[in-house]
């Protein structure tokens, strides 16, 4: 409906106001009706619109507005403003009548509609309700409220458990510090209670002396009242108090020569090396080292006075590092000696560190003497610098050395050059001249004799003398030029002897190199009884030729501690027979044996003329445990403690557990034989270790040597087998007819050309993937793969296990409906794992059925039907025969070799970076996304394999490649004369 406004102005041309006379006659209305007072009268506008409503409902605003202007009036308003028809008013009442009765149907179908409305919500309240809905909608809701509580109630205990936990342990943390700050403090507090009533008694003491006399007289009544103390008690409180007095003297001595870090860096060279090697200063520096405790030092080969010369070296070192370790007091020349020598800046900083090391713990100890440590050094601080001098005394001792073979070289060089002069001169000039020549060299000669006999000793001496002579002869013979003179002065002696055996061939010189790994004690062929089992026992160590081909495939390599147990059970039966003389009695060749071979072993890893290397030797002298035991004094209690003091000084920093282990439990077991056997096991492993650091220092020269020596060896082994090849000749054969059935696969030249190139490249790949995926057992191995047989055993059993694995987790997914390009790997993780560690059949299906099912949900059928197809899987992996009976696993094997194939058969930088941008894509095509690091691994090591394979064995491939050529070449001339003959 519209507005009121609206109604008025939409019915502004139905009521016209006149104020002029109507002709009553032209409208047709009688005179009657015109006199009648009942005639109708017109509402204004405004009061019209309260009883009208408007005639037209489409009216908008916009024609309301139209309407009611001036302009549609002027246009629409006839001339005769009285020509109004009659009827107009009855029309109006008509329409109103009309509005009326709709308003009026309208209002009534409203009033049915709501008592309708009515009547349906009275008769749905007075239905009767179902109570049963309502009581089980209440009861799961109160079930579902007390779950969600308990529930709560049970993380909130949990939490409640962790935070009584932690606060707990804060406290008892707590404790456990103010219990230590308070014994601290206690023990502070007694200190200062010592020190405060010390002090009383010396306050008392001096109030005492000036006190009355009777006071005195009182006190000397009271001290000779007193019982007099024994004699040493007196003696040994004197003795102490003696001490104290010296050391403080000798404290004052020292500081008095003035001899420190700042004072030796202000005071020149010379003055200093004057001071230092003064009489009295080394006097006073002994005594000094003694309060500090170095008394008890000695090393061998020096005396008192040596070692405090070394120690006052340290002061100079500091000061003067240059011109104290420097070329000067006339060796210039051993500049040229050492002017390649990358290991002089190194030694040359090691030794200033170890200087100043001892420095600084010497001079921290002589700040911290004072009376209340009696002027004595703590025993950490003692330990600390005999620790930090032995450090210092080993690296001086290097660097003399150092300087003394430089020395030694250099003389030698000039005593060869003195003998030339005399050899070209006495041939060729005068006997006078020759004479005053003759004179004047052999003096320079016996002079530079005497110095390397005293440098060297008198068993070098020989070898130096001869050596030089030899030279000598040999470069006049040779006429060496000069210059080749001048190069020798680079090399030292050890050094040319080492460039002279250089020349024998690679299978000598890995032997020289790993020998100090490998060598036995005693070759076993000679052992002929148990004693000798114990006597000569040693590690099963890997033959040379294995460490070679190993250290050339992975330079990381380590000897592994696997051969330890091999030769424990090895020794079993010994150490039973040893158990069994020993109870009867009959222990002294046992002991024996056992001194001898615990004295080689630990021999073998000191230096030869070090001090722990002759007392080794000495304590475990044969004749000296013989005689002992001769006499019955030789104790297995003695003789474990020093090996147990003895063991952890010569193992390396990561066994330090272990040792302690044995050390402290193993050797307290009351069985002699028990013991006896621990000690060889650590033996064992010291000897496992140093051999694994002399292979890491001769890694770079077995590198270099890894081919030829590998090449030499193989050699042998066909002299051995009458050059048979036999295995893997037939292994080439296989993969060559599989090259050509793929080969022949494609047909356009470009294809045929490039496989013309590298046929025999393509041909030693598909054999090398043959061998390391070949799931036989009976599969033989090529004899220039012999030396990775336990590797490609390893290999191929990961490779049936990756794709056993992903056979499985591929069908799973199928099953599941998950999409197979997917990554499970935890899944796969935790079946390789079973697949690695079960033994039997059942236990892996379950173990992977297990897995399987901890992470997916599934419903019963689908578990049943998961564990058939995990069985059929694991019995057909299992049964190990050339060609794989499931198809899923062949269907892997297949796409797994074939990424072999790819990734090996790679050879430009160009392929291998685009393989490996491909690789992960790849994996994820091949359906084995969750093993993609260890196929990696895989192809990696078959690669190095393949490296050093060509490398050692590549002269015996062109072999069976030519011969194979040869043999293909008449079989197709046969087939050709055959086609001949035929036609």
């Amino acid at each position: 409906m519209q507005s009121s406004s609206a109604s008025i102005n939409g019915s502004d041309h139905n009521f016209i106001r006149t104020e002029a006379p109507v002709d009553t006659e032209k409208q047709g209305l009688s005179p009657t009706l015109e006199s009648s007072d009942n005639r109708i009268h017109i509402p204004p506008p405004r009061i019209a619109a309260r009883f009208y409503r408007p005639t037209v409902n489409n009216q908008t605003p916009s024609s309301s507005y139209y309407y009611n202007s001036v302009s549609y009036v002027q246009l629409h308003q006839p001339n005769n403003i009285h020509r109004e028809s009659k009827n107009s008013f009855a029309a109006q009442h008509q329409r109103r009548n009309s509005l009326i009765e709709k308003k009026k149907a309208k209002f009534a179908v409203r009033a049915a509609h709501a008592e309708e409305v009515r009547l349906r919500a009275a008769y749905f309240k007075a239905a009767p309700r179902s109570a049963t809905n309502s009581e089980e909608k209440a009861i799961a809701a109160k079930l579902a409220r007390e779950k969600i509580l308990a529930d709560i109630a049970a993380a909130c205990a949990e939490e409640v458990k962790k935070a009584k936990e932690i606060a707990e342990s804060v406290k008892e943390k707590r404790e456990a510090e103010v219990h230590k700050l308070r014994k601290i403090i206690e023990e502070r507090l007694a200190e200062a209670e010592k020190r405060r009533e010390k002090e009383l008694r010396k306050c008392s003491g001096v109030k005492r002396r000036h006190a009355h006399s009777y006071c005195c007289k009182s006190l000397y009544r009271n001290l000779k009242s007193q019982s007099a103390i024994s004699i040493n008690v007196a003696a040994s409180r004197i003795q102490k108090q003696w001490r104290i007095y010296q050391r403080i003297k000798t404290i004052k001595e020292f500081k008095a020569v003035g001899i420190t870090i700042e004072s030796v860096k202000q005071e020149p060279f010379d003055l200093m090396a004057r001071l230092v090697g003064q009489v009295d200063v080394l006097m006073v520096t002994v005594r000094m080292l003694r309060i500090c405790g170095l008394k008890e030092l000695e090393v061998q080969s020096t005396n008192e006075m040596a070692n405090v010369r070394i120690f006052l070296s340290a002061y100079l070192i500091l000061g003067y590092p240059k011109q104290t370790l420097g070329t000067g007091d006339g060796r210039e020349d051993l500049a040229e000696v050492f002017d390649k020598d990358n290991s002089i800046d190194t030694q040359f900083h090691d030794i200033v560190i170890k200087a100043r090391d001892l420095i600084t713990s010497f001079e921290k100890i002589i700040l911290h003497l004072s009376p209340v440590n009696n002027y004595m050094a703590s025993q950490s601080q003692q330990s600390n610098l005999l620790e930090n001098y032995a450090y210092f005394y080993k690296a001086f001792i290097a660097w003399k050395a150092r300087d003394s073979d430089a020395l030694i070289n250099l003389m030698f060089l000039q005593f060869i050059e003195l003998e030339k002069i005399w050899l070209s001169v006495k041939d060729n000039t005068e006997e006078v001249v020759t004479e005053s020549y003759k004179k004047g060299i052999r003096d320079n000669q016996i002079m530079l004799m005497t110095r390397i006999k005293r440098l060297a000793g008198e068993k070098r001496y020989k070898q130096i003398m001869s050596r030089a002579m030899r030279e000598a002869r040999a470069s006049r013979s040779d006429k060496q030029p000069a210059k080749d003179i001048q190069m020798c002065k680079k090399f030292s002696i050890e050094a040319n002897e080492s460039f002279a055996n250089s020349t024998l061939p690679s299978g000598n010189e890995m032997i020289a190199i790993l020998n100090p790994i490998s060598a036995p004690i005693k070759n076993e062929d000679n052992i002929t009884s148990s004693v000798d089992i114990i006597k000569f026992a040693q590690p099963i160590m890997q033959q040379n030729r294995i460490i070679t081909h190993e250290i050339a495939i992975n330079k990381e390599f380590r000897i592994s501690e696997d051969i330890i147990p091999k030769r424990r059970s090895a020794m079993r039966t010994a150490f039973d027979l040893m158990r069994n003389d020993i109870k009867a009695g009959n222990h002294d060749e046992w002991v024996l044996a056992t001194a001898y071979n615990v004295r080689k072993k630990l021999q073998r890893l000191l230096t030869e003329g070090k001090s722990m290397h002759a007392s080794i030797g000495e304590w475990l002298d044969h004749d000296l445990i013989a005689t002992q035991l001769r006499h019955q004094s030789f104790s297995y209690d003695k003789f474990f403690h020093e090996i147990s003091q003895l063991l952890p000084k010569l193992c390396a920093p990561f066994r330090d557990k272990e040792i302690r282990k044995v050390t402290e439990e193993d050797f307290r077991d009351s069985d002699v034989v028990s013991r006896i056997e621990a000690l060889m096991y650590a033996l064992d492993i010291l000897q496992l270790d140093y051999a694994n650091f002399l292979l890491q220092q001769q890694i770079p020269l077995i590198l270099a040597n890894a081919a030829k020596y590998e090449t030499h060896q193989f050699m042998q082994q066909l002299a051995e087998t009458n050059n048979s090849l036999q295995i893997t000749e037939n292994a080439w054969k296989t993969a060559h007819d599989k090259v050509m059935v793929d080969f022949s696969r494609r047909e356009t030249e470009k294809n045929n050309l490039h496989f013309n190139k590298s046929t025999s490249e393509k041909t030693y790949v598909q054999m090398l993937v043959d061998v390391f995926t070949n799931t036989d057992e009976e599969a033989m191995i090529p004899e220039t793969l012999i030396l990775d047989k336990n590797r490609i055993i390893r290999i191929r059993s990961e490779v049936l296990r990756i794709v056993t694995c992903g056979a499985i987790l591929l069908q799973c997914k199928n099953v599941l409906k998950r999409d197979v390009r997917s990554s499970w790997k935890v899944e796969g993780a935790r079946i390789f794992i079973v697949l690695e560690n079960v033994k039997s059949q059942e236990q892996a299906v379950q173990g992977i059925q297990t897995a399987l099912e901890s992470s997916r949900s599934m419903p019963s059928a689908t578990k049943d039907y998961i564990h058939e197809l995990v069985y059929r899987t694991i019995k057909a992996s299992n049964l190990r025969k050339p060609h794989l009976a499931d198809p899923v696993l062949r269907l892997l094997m297949n796409r797994l070799r074939g990424y072999f194939l790819t990734r090996l058969g790679t050879r430009t930088e160009r392929e291998k970076n685009r393989n490996s941008y491909n690789n992960s894509e790849s994996l994820v095509t091949l359906g084995l996304p969750e093993y993609s690091q260890k196929i990696c691994d895989i192809t990696n090591e078959i690669g190095r394999v393949a490296i050093v394979d060509r490398e050692a064995h590549g002269k015996w491939y062109e072999q069976i490649i030519k011969k194979f050529n040869v043999d293909q070449t008449k079989d197709s001339n046969e087939m050709e004369i055959d086609v001949s003959t035929t036609e």
